[in-house]
């Protein structure tokens, strides 16, 4: 009895330890900010490599990782955690209206991971995870890509203290150096982890909000990745008949969907192919793309892509006014979906009582897309911005795009340099290749949002 009271005690203590470190001691300090500053400690945590591959648990069709911290025998490992810029980090979450109550409770659950569609990724052997909840994506990061959030990491929080509500940039919420060893191997009282015989390995983690809910492939039909590259920018017919609604269309496909559809519309008329919002909010995306853009080129980065996610509804919009009322139809067309031969039904049947049936039943829509499994399926854990979910239109149906920037982390060094010009010596077209210099790419990219989005 004793045994197992010292245990939970010492495992509390050490969840404790765990939770003040990924704060940074709780970011409550209003000081001066040090974007240099870290903060490290030697956790011992006993190490559970148990994983469940259990599908009814597991909502993005990855793999459960157990929790370490929920193991009662002995600590066979010890961690060395190190947080960096840790004030800064929690005025970023608070500026993107995460509490640390709940960004603690996200993190300290069992994790999910995901197999990145990049080639690149799997090679290097990058971990991608997601919190239990589905509101954050964690990812081990190369050392260059940490030192570039190191150093754009000032200009980013300038940045985000006026542009947090209604950027498309991922949310930066904090990074974490983590190293491993075995506790046998390592002698007693080294602190520094560079004592005894003890290997380790580091990995730095960084934790950003996910773009698509954590229920996501259950209603989203189509996702894109799109950087305005042309080369090799293709989804194969091999993917997309495996993976189906899940498979990540590339820049090529939607170039050949939008060149085959605007040869079939008329001049005059306002244009619906594409990633089809409308004017107006194609006017306001632009224009934060063109501020987010902007600062990526100043930080002198590039390779980085808009995802897009389309929730398309399943009902034909043509036929609403039409339909006969089900008993039991789903939300929230069903709602005002009346029969022919009700009073009302020929009161709404004029041209203002056409209009309000619109507006009111568009209305509800937006509330309820009847292609979300259930109220609330489609909210992201992390609010993105104002333009991170957009309504829209895709092939003549209603449609909710999710939208964020992502993977802005590969700096213009001097092998992008030399792998630019070895793949023009190559043959490729170096104006349409993926690598090219930070303002070529922030040019090309914002060209390619303009032409595909309508």
């Amino acid at each position: 009895g004793g045994s197992s009271v010292h245990d939970g005690n010492a495992n509390r203590k050490r969840r404790r330890g765990v939770l003040k470190l990924l704060t940074g001691g709780g970011g409550n300090d209003d000081g001066s900010l040090d974007f240099n500053s870290m903060v490290s400690s030697r956790v011992a945590i006993p190490v559970n490599s148990d994983v469940s591959d259990d599908d009814d648990d597991d909502d993005k069709g990855g793999r459960v990782a157990k929790s370490a911290t929920s193991s009662d025998r002995p600590p066979d490992r010890m961690a060395h955690i190190s947080v960096y810029a840790p004030r800064a980090f929690a005025r970023l979450r608070r500026m993107f209206g995460i509490a640390e109550s709940d960004y603690l409770r996200s993190m300290m659950k069992h994790f999910v991971s995901f197999q990145s569609n990049s080639k690149g990724a799997a090679r290097a052997g990058l971990f991608f995870f997601f919190t239990r909840d589905g509101a954050y994506m964690i990812k081990t990061i190369k050392g260059d890509e940490a030192k570039t959030v190191s150093k754009m990491l000032p200009k980013y929080f300038t940045f985000m203290r006026r542009n947090a509500k209604r950027s498309l940039l991922t949310r930066f919420c904090g990074m974490y150096s983590v190293r491993i060893a075995d506790a046998r191997s390592l002698g007693e009282g080294d602190d520094d982890g560079d004592g005894g015989d003890g290997k380790e390995k580091e990995h730095v983690f960084i934790v950003m909000n996910a773009v698509f809910p954590a229920e996501a492939s259950k209603f989203i039909s189509e996702r894109f990745d799109l950087k305005g590259s042309t080369v090799g920018r293709e989804c194969s017919r091999k993917e997309r008949e495996e993976k189906g609604p899940n498979a990540v269309l590339k820049d090529l496909d939607l170039a050949k969907e939008v060149s085959a559809d605007a040869a079939e519309q008329f001049i005059s008329d306002e244009p619906t192919y594409g990633i089809n919002v409308g004017g107006r909010r194609k006017e306001a995306l632009l224009a934060q793309l063109r501020r987010d853009v902007g600062l990526l080129e100043e930080c002198q980065v590039m390779d980085y892509s808009l995802l897009v996610g389309v929730v398309r509804n399943k009902d034909d919009p043509k036929s609403i006014l039409n339909r006969q009322q089900r008993p039991h139809s789903p939300l929230p067309f069903g709602l005002l979906n009346l029969r022919e031969d009700s009073p009302i039904e020929r009161i709404i049947s004029s041209p203002i009582g056409k209009r309000i049936h619109g507006i009111v039943d568009t209305a509800l829509w937006w509330v309820l897309p009847n292609s979300v499994p259930y109220y609330g399926a489609g909210v992201c854990g992390v609010d993105g911005g104002a333009l991170s979910i957009i309504p829209g239109r895709r092939a003549g149906h209603r449609a909710v795009y999710y939208m964020g920037i992502i993977d802005f982390l590969q700096p213009w060094t001097w092998k992008k340099v030399m792998e630019n010009e070895m793949k023009g010596i190559l043959g490729y077209n170096t104006k349409a290749i993926s690598c090219v210099s930070p303002k070529d790419y922030a040019a090309r990219f914002l060209d390619f949002i303009d032409a595909h989005v309508t």
